[in-house]
């Protein structure tokens, strides 16, 4: 009887290293989950702060400038032809091409705006109701495989 003993002694000893380093797996597995995620987050935060950048930005441009001579009203618009902004001689300027910050590339992208009969902004551009005091901004922010875009529209104020 003591032989047996010693024998499920061993096995004993097996099934606990081996219940242990099953915890011990998981544990070290939901760590790394944690830390994806927290990264993950981190880096949509950012995205959304540059976003949030470019539009303040490009409302100081707006507001620095006047809509039809250096303004907002004489922007290329369309797709194909990315902005960003950024500071020259001390002030906000749009400079063709996107920009690369980190590991982000960021754009902004004007179109032209059309209102509908009620004075409503359009979803597809109509030029018999082209809005030449309003301008739809878009801008997108990048990173690995992720993409975040938000849409403003700027209107000629003053």
């Amino acid at each position: 009887m003591i032989k047996n003993t010693k024998g499920f002694l061993l096995v004993e000893i097996v099934i606990a290293v081996a219940l242990i380093s099953i915890a011990f797996i998981a544990l070290l597995g939901i760590g790394l989950l944690t830390l994806n995620v927290s990264n993950s987050v981190n880096k949509q935060t950012q995205a959304d702060f540059l976003i949030k950048e470019e539009f303040e930005a490009l409302r100081n441009f707006r507001d620095g400038t006047s809509w039809s001579t250096n303004g907002l009203g004489v922007v290329n618009t369309g797709i194909g032809n990315p902005y960003h902004l950024a500071i020259v001689s001390n002030k906000w300027a749009i400079v063709a091409e996107q920009e690369v910050s980190g590991s982000f590339t960021k754009k902004i992208i004007f179109d032209k705006v059309s209102r509908d009969v009620n004075n409503n902004i359009e979803e597809i551009y109509n030029a018999s109701g082209d809005d030449p005091d309003t301008i739809k901004v878009t801008a997108t922010v990048a990173w690995s495989n992720k993409i975040l875009t938000s849409i403003m529209y700027l209107t000629n104020w003053k």
